[in-house]
């Protein structure tokens, strides 16, 4: 099988395509065996190849597999798409593979409306950031009617939290990258604010903040609700502020139901599994809407 590996932490020259033993039915120990068509590329994929996030798995050496997000087929014919949780394993399994030996609690069935093909490239681009929207919703534990702004809405996270959020009956406000305004508007949101406006302080309920912009506090109320995407966009609590930071585990249930609500989600392109060094040019470049995908 082809697998694309990270020599050791450093520029996007460490990746490298290799060959692989195919791991048979007697290597799967409780594990599925998905034969990849995709795997979307996030940032959090760049940064643990920079060597970023190496503290986070302290025993890694190279190489390894990075990936997170995938999409594809199981032996016995089913469409899926799921997230490794790979920080917790430890780096040791990763989906820029053709092949995957997958837990089940990591993926769930694609919905195949209308007897059509699933789109697994569009299905491999959700689960990990569909699911952390929902997780942080969860934790931020607002009720229908009550006032959330979301940062970053332009971005995977944002995106699907507008969503999930505005079908929760939340009021929502969010902020979007400079000509992405009417793309957000169209995912429910009832307000849309440029990223250079400043929301009114103290008018919300909660904030989900998808972006780096823990200054976003500002505009939570007295005794409101701050849920962050990432530990360094977590703000110092104030005001009886709740602060927490959403940190996504898989959960096959909550997966299974945002991959069959129509969410809206975006492709920037797509780049065959051995151009995985190309797709991290790209995405380290900047300026991309949606999500590139590797696909095999």
């Amino acid at each position: 099988m082809r697998v694309v590996e990270v020599q050791q932490y450093g520029g996007i020259d460490t990746l490298r395509v290799v060959e692989r033993p195919e791991p048979g039915p007697e290597l799967a120990q409780g594990r599925v065996r998905v034969r990849l068509a995709a795997a979307a590329v996030n940032p959090v994929d760049t940064a643990t190849r920079a060597g970023y996030t190496a503290a986070l798995v302290p025993d890694l050496t190279g190489p390894f597999v990075l990936g997170w997000d995938f999409a594809g087929i199981t032996d016995d014919g089913q469409a899926v798409a799921g997230f490794v949780p790979w920080f917790e394993q430890g780096g040791r399994v990763g989906t820029y593979t053709s092949v995957l030996l997958a837990d089940p609690a990591w993926f769930a069935p694609v919905p195949v409306p209308d007897d059509r093909p699933a789109d697994l490239v569009a299905a491999s681009t959700m689960p990990l950031n569909a699911v952390t929207a929902a997780q942080a919703l969860r934790l931020a534990g607002l009720t229908a009617g009550q006032r959330l702004l979301v940062t970053g809405a332009s971005g995977g996270v944002g995106g699907f939290a507008v969503q999930l959020a505005v079908a929760a009956g939340l009021d929502v406000t969010a902020v979007a990258s400079t000509g992405d305004e009417a793309f957000v508007a169209g995912l429910g949101a009832k307000t849309v604010l440029s990223r250079t406006a400043t929301p009114s302080p103290r008018s919300f309920d909660g904030v989900l903040n998808a972006a780096s912009a823990p200054e976003a506090i500002a505009a939570v109320r007295d005794g409101g609700v701050f849920v962050a995407v990432t530990d360094y966009s977590a703000p110092a609590a104030e005001r009886g502020v709740r602060v927490d930071t959403v940190h996504v585990t898989p959960d096959r249930e909550q997966l299974a139901e945002v991959l069959a609500a129509g969410l809206v989600t975006r492709v920037a392109g797509t780049l065959p599994l051995a151009e995985a060094a190309e797709a991290h040019r790209r995405l380290e470049a900047g300026g991309l809407r949606g999500k590139l995908v590797l696909t095999v």
